[in-house]
């Protein structure tokens, strides 16, 4: 079984960025972790032949099978089931629209042998950015799925943001979550995404990891900041596009996001590369 593994759930109209993302990953994975990859079964054949040849490709249904069809959440259900395979016990957790930008070792991920870090922070820079947009950040997405979960659990005190991607995440926390407190309120996961989703703009993984593991102390809780510089929104990629160069964001960050729910609108998305 792996310590750590690389972990990117990804369909059909993702294979373009994902192609930059594998590339990218072969390039800076200096410690060759393992890079595993999920497809929903319908798009399965469709990924080029050399990504099973290099990298351990699974189905969705190898993984879990959820009766939540539409894509956000549905994505989030298979991420979080990873545990069920068994080849692991924590992985990153990467979306198809990341791409590294230097290089990378197991230490930038596990604190030691045995425990991940915890991204986990008040993100007060996300909150800055989304005022500066003409947003309110106190209707910022992390802090109505924290407002609307961690009732089940039972946790106070600050709002702490559990993102962005790429996640770290320890397969007994999720095994737990599942395995023994959905089974004590008697809830499926599909159940407890729905039961969430009829209160918030939407159910959020990282949410229900981060307070799960802050109830339960599974593991040490080791925080860190976001790995990856994310645009969340256009208008923030328009303000900071020019600001600082590929190499100045290569001293802080691993990677970098730009959200495909605005990229697919720009036909070069990409100012780096």
């Amino acid at each position: 079984m792996h310590k750590l593994i690389l972990f990117i759930k990804t369909y059909e109209p993702d294979f373009k960025t994902v192609y930059k993302l594998l590339d990218s990953i072969d390039e800076f994975n200096k410690d060759s972790i393992p890079v595993v990859i999920s497809v929903n079964d319908e798009h399965f054949g469709f990924l080029k032949k050399d990504c099973h040849e290099k990298y351990k490709v699974y189905r969705d249904s190898e993984i879990c099978k959820t009766t939540i069809t539409e894509g956000w959440r549905y994505q989030q259900i298979i991420k979080c089931n990873v545990y069920k395979l068994n080849i692991c016990e924590n992985y990153v957790a990467i979306d198809s629209d990341a791409v590294f930008i230097k290089n990378f070792y197991i230490s930038d991920f596990m604190y030691d042998e045995n425990t991940p870090y915890t991204i986990m922070q008040e993100s007060k820079d996300l909150l800055e950015m989304t005022e500066r947009v003409g947003m309110d950040s106190e209707n910022l997405f992390f802090k109505r799925a924290l407002r609307d979960t961690r009732p089940f659990f039972g946790n106070k005190g600050k709002e702490w943001d559990y993102g962005p991607s790429p996640y770290i995440w320890n397969c007994k926390v999720w095994e737990h979550f599942n395995e023994v407190f959905l089974k004590e309120i008697s809830l499926t996961f599909d159940q407890f995404f729905t039961q969430i989703d009829k209160k918030s703009y939407s159910p959020s993984d990282c949410v229900i990891y981060g307070e799960y593991l802050l109830k339960t102390r599974l593991i040490d809780i080791l925080p860190i900041g976001s790995l990856f510089k994310v645009y969340h929104y256009k208008k923030q990629y328009a303000i900071e596009k020019n600001q600082l160069k590929l190499e100045q964001l290569r001293k802080i960050y691993l990677g970098l996001i730009h959200q495909s729910n605005w990229r697919r609108k720009k036909k070069k998305w990409y100012r780096f590369f």
